[in-house]
């Protein structure tokens, strides 16, 4: 039997007139957020900012969170490795909520004298359960008094108008055994969004439904009645989505399923569709293909406020227990207290039993590419994909057989297009314990790896999604690609091993990482659980037997592997 290989380079087909698819001071110490610094015209992300325009209004109304010391890192770490260890007592023991800030944050009269600090100078502050930081809001005047600072405006080409402050925010001697630092002052957006866009004049292909379940043995799941009903899932995104490019959607490929709930982070914030409204709609798209009976909360903030306020958001929530994340930056593109910030969330999702898939980058190894400027060639990974309490997901080139069940992969990259499937050593993160596999570097003080897992992600075999692009006066039918594909892929593939797994009676399913590696380890099943890659590469690491650093332990046969999982937590 021949084989082929799926899909197109993206394009665009727009709708025909009818509406259907045609295809610091004394006694103070500074802060250690980063301050906003450089001339206009630094490029981010590919983008270009413009010179600063001026004083942020004095009245206008800012909200950022002061972030609090986390006193029981030390204490958390070990429950961390205890709750993946299956020879610990703490084993996929996950923390109710509250029970966090009980076990490993302040205690209460501490936390109360940095919110005293702060109502003095006559701002509001909110205090989160897991007592890890405080939301603080007020005018801008009474921010830059209580700071020490003066926020700025600024503009970004890409993503509008932006505001940060032109030093590093002062917190007082007193607090410094409270309070880490401040984070969301400054609201650059470093963000991009993990795909590749859409390219136009090809012909309309790309991962349909009834493709991808047959590529990835997902058919005999849809077949006995499990298409994610029942199930949540969490989006994290920094754009937003028209409810009409869903519906088009559903009407082009030929599936229903609940609207899409928009989740504001903060409840005032109002989204303004931009560039990112593709990757948005591609998480959406990609996720209703694979589960199309789930419920998809689109969790949307601002760019420039990193992955905390959202994550916090939705373990608050406590709605969803699987989240995608189709966003990221380079890892050595260090900003310590927001990094801090966003990584003490991750750690309290993994704490919770929520797993987490985030892309692994679009640049190969070369994470750093584009961020601050085009040919930046430093080799690092992505962040977060980086965090081991979070599912790195690279990607792959698919090609099937004729009757369109699997062939084979290779690690996605185009060497003369300078893209492809993230991954690499990371620089900030040993390598959790749970992490071993054939292929992984397990000596001593090896750092963490990834990806983790992969799926399909080069464009030339990506998804069909369909969305209304800014300018255009309706939706187009598109093919796209990218980790931020494989990503809600992985997502979507999960709620339907959750959804079984109930009507087994097995479960919760929990922090997904470690587990993964466990079944690896495994003899061979026949169908493997996973398909192991070994052609191609990320730009710099080739694929290979076992783990390896563009396809991580491989793309999944979902059905083996929903399986091997409730096999798995039937035995806990």
């Amino acid at each position: 039997m021949g084989w082929r290989a799926v899909g197109a380079l993206a394009l665009a087909s727009l709708l025909g007139a009818a509406g259907a698819l045609a295809s610091s001071q004394p006694g103070s110490i500074m802060g250690t957020g980063l301050p906003h610094s450089g001339p206009g015209g630094v490029a981010i992300m590919g983008t270009e900012r413009t010179d600063r325009t001026g004083p942020t209004d004095p009245a206008s109304i800012v909200r950022f969170q002061v972030v609090l010391r986390v006193p029981g890192r030390a204490e958390l770490d070990r429950f961390l490795a205890g709750v993946s260890d299956p020879s610990s007592p703490d084993y996929r023991r996950y923390l109710a909520p509250t029970e966090f800030g009980r076990r490993f944050g302040l205690p209460v009269d501490r936390i109360e004298r940095a919110e005293a600090w702060i109502r003095a100078g006559g701002l509001v502050v909110t205090r989160d359960g897991e007592r890890t930081h405080l939301t603080v809001r007020g005018t801008v005047a009474r921010v830059n008094a209580l700071l020490g600072v003066s926020l700025r405006d600024h503009v970004d080409t890409t993503y509008g108008p932006y505001h940060a402050p032109d030093r590093p925010p002062r917190i007082p001697v007193e607090l410094r055994d409270i309070v880490e630092g401040v984070a969301g002052l400054d609201t650059t957006p470093r963000l991009r969004p993990l795909f590749r866009p859409p390219l136009a004049d090809v012909p309309v292909g790309g991962l349909q439904p009834d493709d991808v379940a047959l590529a990835y043995d997902i058919a005999p799941l849809h077949e006995a009645g499990i298409d994610g009903t029942g199930q949540t899932v969490a989006i994290v995104s920094f754009d937003t989505f028209l409810e009409s490019d869903v519906a088009a959607y559903d009407e082009q490929v030929g599936i229903s399923g609940p609207p899409v709930e928009k989740v504001f982070v903060p409840d005032d914030y109002v989204p303004v569709r931009g560039s990112g409204t593709a990757e948005v709609n591609l998480d959406i798209d990609v996720v209703r293909s694979v589960a199309p009976g789930a419920t998809i909360l689109d969790y949307e903030g601002a760019n420039g406020e990193g992955f905390a306020p959202i994550m916090s958001a939705i373990l608050e929530d406590a709605r969803a227990d699987i989240v995608s994340i189709s966003w990221g930056r380079c890892e050595a593109d260090k900003d310590p207290v927001t990094r801090g910030f966003d990584d003490i969330q991750f750690d309290l999702a993994f704490s919770r039993g929520v797993s987490v898939f985030v892309a692994s980058g679009d640049l190969g190894a070369y994470g750093c590419n584009g961020q601050l400027f085009e040919g930046d060639l430093r080799i690092s990974p992505d962040y977060p994909s980086a965090n081991p309490s979070l599912i790195s997901v690279g990607g792959t080139f698919l090609w099937v057989r004729e009757d369109g069940t699997y062939h084979s992969e290779a690690a996605w990259e185009g060497s003369f297009s300078a893209v492809g499937t993230g991954g690499g050593r990371s620089a900030n993160y040993p390598r959790p314990s749970w992490q071993t596999a054939p292929g992984v570097d397990t000596s001593a003080g090896a750092p963490r790896q990834v990806p983790d897992v992969a799926g399909p992600a080069d464009p030339e075999s990506g998804f069909l999604t369909v969305f209304t692009d800014v300018g255009e006066a309706g939706p187009s039918v598109h093919v796209q690609g990218g980790t931020s594909a494989a990503a809600p892929f992985w997502a979507a593939s999960m709620l339907l091993v959750r959804q079984l797994a109930e009507q087994q009676g097995v479960g919760p399913l929990g922090a997904l990482g470690p587990l993964l590696y466990q079944l690896a380890a495994q003899p061979p099943s026949s169908p493997p659980i996973f398909h192991d890659i070994t052609l191609g590469g990320n730009l710099v690491d080739p694929a290979a037997p076992g783990w390896d650093p563009a396809t991580g332990l491989g793309t999944p046969d979902v059905t083996a592997l929903a399986n091997a999982i409730i096999g798995a937590l039937g035995t806990d």
